[in-house]
């Protein structure tokens, strides 16, 4: 991306609390999503929802976050190979989750295809993350994103080169994540943690301005997979386990979190 984005993306700009489009500098924090109250998050985003037709017509959803899910998305004028481009994007990355989430099945002791009839109409979303660089370090606490766990099953997460994205141990401390040239990142989202009754854990992550690099600029494109919309996740328990989580919607669940994090 070429600075200034935001009037490249400004036709691209959602209706407040629509999930998809360009979001400005400072219209997130994603960590008041774990509860927290640090300042917003000093990054920009593309966000983009499912590039196929909904399961159904949208006029037939009676719930409207639904409908918000399965949205068509708003793509910017200034630039036009971003949709093709995109579009075929997230079906790659759609079919590398799907793949996942038959290993997932697996490692659990399920057959290969259990998680199938909950994902074949998943409402999943991809997003371009741009971390402009800085005049100076923030002194107010401010990061590039805020410390959160993602919201759905799993999450593919592509990089740059650029340092920052960090995940906690189980201990609280951070660590820097550093990946491979042309490897992803795979997290696991609180979604999954659910249906493992706790045995999986989601990743606690953020992103931060590394000591000597504030004007650096940084880009990743992290797609966050998610369940049908009315996929009930119920734990999946091993002998004598009692389930720790009530069944829940994969919609409401994610809506809920996606709603917490809008500044």
């Amino acid at each position: 991306f070429d600075l200034p984005l935001s009037d490249r993306m400004s036709a691209a700009k959602p209706a407040p609390g629509a999930p998809y489009g360009y979001d400005p500098i400072a219209a997130e924090a994603l960590d008041r999503s774990i509860g927290g109250d640090t300042p917003p998050d000093l990054k920009e985003t593309f966000n983009v929802g499912p590039v196929g037709p909904p399961p159904r017509p949208l006029d037939e959803m009676d719930d409207p976050d639904e409908r918000d899910v399965y949205a068509p998305n708003r793509w910017p004028d200034a630039l036009p190979t971003l949709r093709p481009a995109v579009e075929a994007y997230y079906e790659a990355m759609s079919d590398l989750s799907s793949s996942l989430m038959g290993l997932f099945a697996l490692a659990l002791g399920l057959d290969d295809d259990w998680f199938d009839p909950l994902i074949d109409r998943h409402g999943s979303a991809l997003r371009l993350a741009h971390y402009p660089g800085l005049d100076r370090p923030p002194t107010d606490g401010a990061l590039r994103a805020g410390a959160h766990t993602d919201y759905g099953t799993l999450t593919v997460l592509l990089l740059d080169d650029e340092p920052g994205l960090q995940i906690a141990a189980p201990d609280g401390e951070w660590f820097d994540v550093v990946a491979p040239p042309g490897a992803f990142v795979v997290n696991l989202g609180d979604l999954m943690e659910r249906w493992t009754n706790d045995r999986w854990r989601s990743t606690m992550h953020r992103v931060v301005v590394p000591p000597g690099r504030a004007e650096c600029r940084r880009l990743t494109v992290p797609f966050f997979h998610s369940a049908n919309w009315d996929a009930r996740v119920e734990c999946i328990v091993a002998n004598g386990e009692e389930p720790r989580y009530q069944p829940v919607s994969a919609g409401a669940h994610l809506m809920s979190k996606f709603r917490s994090t809008v500044v």
